[in-house]
Parts: structure tokens; C-alpha cells; sequence
């Protein structure tokens, strides 16, 4: 129960933050209220509707009626509509609020934000006043997903800070970000990554359901048209005076999932993948993405909604890992496996740039957020960021350790994964 007097307060400091009895956040009232509620044609707000919060191969949560001030699904709607057009909106017609309300990413001289090296942006609070907004700003109901990703990069994997790279010794990052929907409508608030990453090079890649329907939709001239020459489709420079940092997004359309075997891959390799309100347990393709990123030490880390389904897929993880012993018998030496199979710790941590607000899911009243909750997955092993048991590299292959891989091995013969489908 300690986290719901968390996340209230985090909701109760904007102006907007109305807790209902039930100890939901009106959403779309509030967004009404700000005349930003609706299908196409609303922006970086602009959603499918329906009370569904993923567009496919989710279990549906809380009723299924709309009142007055929701949105009823709509036939066809496709994630990244805009980016079937020609080109990006700008800030006013993206946003569509009043230009002291919108964070924006052009500055008239001088006025750009301080340095973010200089400041110390760890919460929405710091976050606001960095940006020189007011808290009246609804820009948190959609700021979440890029500076999630910041929080994820920074303070779950630790593979970059603001303070870490100089002009001269510039560091290039390749994240690869997973199953993204009503984010594919908002591609230039990721530039956000490269104000609050001084001196940073982002490649940041995106794959998907929603992305494969998007570019293979894509028309000559349209801004998607581009992820088929293997061209980003958006990019942003940040000004000289806060790093001159770059960010370049890609769409990933050659296949709906992440898959390190397609060709594309051989010279992409990520630093890091992410993905937000993942879902771990509830779409296969997740088995191969977690098992990939434990063998390979690829940094993975993700967000949930609520705590208990974080703890859950905690706890699914060794499974999936017992379940792949066989297959990785031949391709792994004897002290990689047992390495692979030993103890780990997959920190859960209450994410502090969570979008403000309890979902209505009806009866559940433990917090329930978008972006809610991180999970470090794989982190920075090779910068010595690894938590969890003593690393067992360099374990030689004698019969005794031979012999505990076949008794692993034989635990996971009659073994299913049935029950995490």
C-alpha cells in the first residue's frame, strides 16, 4: 500500500491532478478539458480509442462501455498516421495547446534550457522547472514515454548520463526500442533524449506490430516511405550550447518482431532495448527477446503497469531460461551455461516519470500506471553493472560442472511453457 500515497503524489502537484472516489485519474476528462481528446487529427494525442490499452493480443481491462467522455474505438485507425503524410507537425499543430504549456524543441537564442549536465533532472518536478513550465502543462500525459526511456537508459541500465561525455569524447548509443503504438504519433518528443544527453549520438530503432502496418503502408513521398530505403524517419540536433546531440529514428518493416537473425540485424546490433508497458508474459515473442538478451548480455529493461504483474514475470524468467537448456547445450560451453543458469536479481523499481494518474481497471485499486514500474532485466554486465549470484565465467569444464548442466538439462525435458503463454 506504501506506493499509492507515492503515485497520488506524484499526480496531486500539477493543477490537473484530480483523484476520483474510486481513487482513479480522469484522463479523458482531463484531456477534454484541454480540447486535445480524440482520433485523427488531435496531434501527439490522437489514439485508436476503446478501453483496450494495447491494439492487439490483449486481454481487455475495465468496462467495456464509453461514456460521454471517452473515446469508442475507430475502424481502421493506424498508429503513426501522421507519418503517412509528407511531413512532421510542428509544435503548435502537434500539441495543440497554448505555447506556454508545450515543451518545446526550437529555441530563440539564448533561451534554450541550461545544460542538462548542470542540473539534476530525476523527477517530474525537476523535470518541469529544467523546461521552465508550469505545472498548469498537461505535456507529463505524453512526456512519460520519451523520458521513461531516459530513465530506463540512465538510472535502471546505467549506460549513459548526462555528465558522461565531453565535446571531445562524444559516445554513440544504439537503442532499440520494442512494441511502441500511440508512440509511433509523437516520434519528435524523443528528442527529449538528446537535450537530457549532452554530446550524445542516439540511433534509436523501433520495431513492432504497429511499426510493420505502418510502413507497409507507406506511400511515395510520405515520411514512412523512408524506413523502406532504410532512412530515419525523424531527426533532431540539439543546440551547441546543451551538447549538440543527435537523435535519429529508424522503423524497423521487415518483420512484426524483433528477431537478431534477419539480415538488417548483422550490423545493428543494440546497446540496449527497451520497451514500455510491456507485457512480458502475454506475447510469445517476448521468450526469444529475454533469452537472447541473457545470453548475448545485452542490457533489457522495461516498464509495467502494476508492481504484482512486474513481480510475476519476475519470477517467469528462470523458467524461460530452464526451459532453452537443451537448445543451448551444444552452442554453449559448460561454465557460459551454468553462468547463464545461476541466481539473478531483477530489481523492480516505482519509475518516477510514470504518466500521472491511476488507470480505471474497475475493482484493482493497487497502482496501476502507464509506465509505472521499471525492470531491469539485463544490466550493464559488462560495466560491471551486473546484480544478482557470483559469476561462475571461468568455471573450467570439469565432470562435476559437466554433470550439474545434465541435471539441468534432464529438468527441462517434460518442461512447458504453457502456462506463460
Amino acid at each position: 500500500m506504501g506506493k499509492i500515497p507515492l503515485a497520488q503524489g506524484i499526480l496531486k502537484q500539477f493543477p490537473w491532478g484530480r483523484i476520483e472516489k474510486d481513487g482513479t485519474f480522469p484522463h479523458d476528462f482531463i484531456l477534454a478539458y484541454y480540447g486535445v481528446l480524440g482520433h485523427e487529427g488531435f496531434g501527439y494525442w490522437s489514439v485508436p480509442g476503446g478501453s483496450s490499452p494495447h491494439m492487439v493480443h490483449s486481454d481487455i481491462c475495465g468496462p467495456q462501455g464509453h461514456d460521454l467522455l471517452s473515446v469508442a474505438p475507430q475502424d481502421g485507425y493506424q498508429h503513426g498516421y501522421q507519418l503517412l503524410h509528407d511531413k512532421h507537425l510542428d509544435d503548435k499543430g502537434a500539441w495543440k495547446l497554448e505555447d506556454r504549456l508545450i515543451p518545446k524543441l526550437h529555441f530563440e537564442s539564448g533561451m534554450e534550457p541550461a545544460i542538462a549536465s548542470s542540473v539534476n533532472v530525476i523527477d517530474w518536478k525537476s523535470w518541469y522547472s529544467w523546461r521552465n513550465l508550469p505545472l498548469e502543462s498537461p505535456a507529463a500525459l505524453l512526456m512519460h514515454y520519451p523520458l521513461t526511456v531516459y530513465q530506463l537508459l540512465v538510472h535502471v541500465l546505467r549506460i549513459t548520463y548526462p555528465s558522461r561525455n565531453s565535446a571531445e569524447h562524444r559516445q554513440s548509443l544504439n537503442v532499440h526500442y520494442l512494441g511502441p503504438e500511440v508512440e509511433l504519433n509523437m516520434l519528435p518528443l524523443f528528442s527529449e533524449l538528446a537535450l537530457l544527453l549532452p554530446y550524445t549520438d542516439i540511433k534509436l530503432t523501433m520495431y513492432g506490430t504497429a511499426v510493420y502496418n505502418l510502413v507497409q503502408q507507406a506511400k511515395k513521398g510520405s515520411v514512412a516511405m523512408k524506413a523502406k530505403r532504410n532512412l530515419p524517419v525523424y531527426t533532431y540536433t540539439s543546440p551547441s550550447s546543451m551538447g549538440g546531440s543527435t537523435l535519429a529514428i529508424f522503423l524497423h518493416g521487415e518483420h512484426e518482431n524483433w528477431d537478431p537473425r534477419v539480415p538488417s540485424m548483422t550490423n545493428n546490433l543494440p546497446d540496449a532495448i527497451v520497451a514500455a508497458n510491456a507485457g512480458l508474459l502475454s506475447y510469445k515473442g517476448w521468450q526469444g527477446v529475454i533469452l537472447y538478451c541473457h545470453v548475448e548480455g545485452t542490457p533489457f529493461a522495461v516498464t509495467e503497469y502494476a508492481e504484482q504483474s512486474a513481480e510475476v514475470q519476475v519470477e517467469a524468467f528462470p523458467k524461460i531460461l530452464m526451459h532453452s537448456m537443451p537448445y543451448l547445450q551444444s552452442r554453449m560451453n559448460t561454465a557460459a551455461l551454468l553462468n547463464l543458469m545461476s541466481p539473478r536479481t531483477y530489481p523492480i523499481k516505482f519509475n518516477p516519470f510514470q504518466r500521472p494518474g491511476q488507470r480505471y481497471i474497475g475493482s484493482v485499486r493497487l497502482p496501476n500506471l502507464s509506465n509505472g514500474f521499471t525492470i531491469k532485466i539485463v544490466g550493464n554486465e559488462k560495466n560491471g553493472e551486473m546484480e544478482g549470484g557470483p559469476s561462475t565465467s571461468g568455471v573450467p569444464a570439469t565432470g562435476s560442472t559437466a554433470s550439474k548442466v545434465q541435471q539441468l538439462v534432464e529438468k527441462t525435458k517434460d518442461m512447458s511453457l504453457d502456462g506463460l503463454d
